[in-house]
């Protein structure tokens, strides 16, 4: 394993995430992050000294972010869609074993102006997720 450049970070999509055999990439974006942060319950009690915490469930959750093309619309028919698709978030294109997937429901915007419009959107896990390591 190495450190490698983001330059080819991909963002890919099945709408059909029983057989998410060929996700198609989506287009001109050049940014995602993806949350793990675990939700914790306090259950500080009479007599404790601190805080005390139990820990719950990671939430997958994130954003994306790009570039308006009107070739491709993929981001847009995934917030379109009833039931979540199967997205595939990767760091480096090279790597292909380090995948961060699951299932996940879309959201998008996108900000024109007088500027190249950009598309920004969120995701969120709507089943168990593959990670790294």
């Amino acid at each position: 394993m190495s450190i490698k450049t983001g330059r080819y970070g991909t963002v890919k999509w099945d709408a059909a995430p029983a057989s998410p055999e060929n996700p198609v990439e989506i287009a001109s974006l050049n940014s995602w992050k993806l949350s793990e942060k675990t939700d914790y319950s306090d259950v500080t009690c009479f007599g404790d000294t601190n805080k005390v915490w139990v820990p719950g469930l990671p939430d997958f959750s994130g954003t994306l972010g790009g570039f308006w093309n009107s070739d491709n619309v993929v981001l847009f028919a995934a917030v379109k869609s009833p039931t979540p698709g199967f997205l595939s978030l990767a760091p480096n294109s090279t790597e292909s074993s380090f995948k961060f997937e699951g299932l996940a429901y879309m959201d998008a915007d996108i900000d024109c102006t007088i500027a190249v419009p950009k598309v920004s959107g969120t995701f969120k896990a709507a089943g168990p997720w593959n990670t790294p390591g």
